[in-house]
């Protein structure tokens, strides 16, 4: 009777672990996935960095006084400065995903010996019912005992490093996004869209009179 309720219990423990390791698993591929997501953000900030200086080097390579517009070398020159943040902005977001990724690979790992632990503890009870030995039996338990020690030590600390994790990466993509906000040149750039146009635009064609 003892050792079937033992077994039940190593059974749920099995369970119970090993549903963890599919969690931790899934919220692992859910961080790299993340991950990609602010690398693929900070190659994009970057590109537009490298192309800014380019085309701010080409501008001040062809400036003369007099007819270089100086509105435009700086706007290109806070476009340099502009994308460069957001580029720093964008590595310290992607490099905050690695501590969780740290926390959810060990876990899994963690996890996965309290199921070990659960699974000999289950061979073990079944020997303890065939020979009917109470020594079997008081291992099992101990291996028990052990399966529930080491999936409560990885659940308090996996939440408590992926809770700090979360909130470092939630404060760096606010900082990511603020600066895309605050650096934003919308009104100036149609500005300029309106001006070009105004300036380059065929003038529209002459009225026919009729003869």
């Amino acid at each position: 009777m003892a050792v079937g309720i033992t077994m039940a219990m190593l059974g749920v423990l099995l369970a119970f672990s090993a549903a963890k390791v599919g969690g931790e698993r899934t919220e692992l591929v859910q961080a790299l996935v993340d991950q990609q997501h602010a690398h693929a953000l900070h190659q994009a900030q970057d590109v537009k960095h490298r192309v800014a200086v380019l085309a701010l080097q080409n501008l001040h390579a062809e400036a003369a006084p007099g007819r270089t517009n100086a509105n435009d070398m700086l706007a290109m020159a806070n476009s340099v400065e502009r994308y460069q943040k957001e580029a720093n902005a964008a590595v310290a977001w992607v490099d905050a995903y690695d501590p969780i990724i740290e926390t959810h690979v060990e876990s899994q790992e963690h996890y996965e010996r309290g199921q070990l632990a659960a699974e000999v503890g289950i061979v073990v009870a079944s020997i303890a019912l065939l020979l009917k030995r109470r020594e079997p039996w008081f291992l099992a338990m101990v291996l028990g005992a052990l399966s529930i020690v080491l999936i409560a030590m990885t659940w308090l600390h996996t939440r408590s490093e992926v809770h700090h994790a979360e909130d470092v990466i939630a404060a760096d993509e606010k900082t990511f996004y603020d600066l895309r906000d605050a650096d934003k040149t919308t009104a100036i750039d149609q500005a300029l869209v309106d001006e070009v146009k105004r300036t380059y635009s065929a003038p529209p064609p002459a009225p026919t009179t009729p003869r």
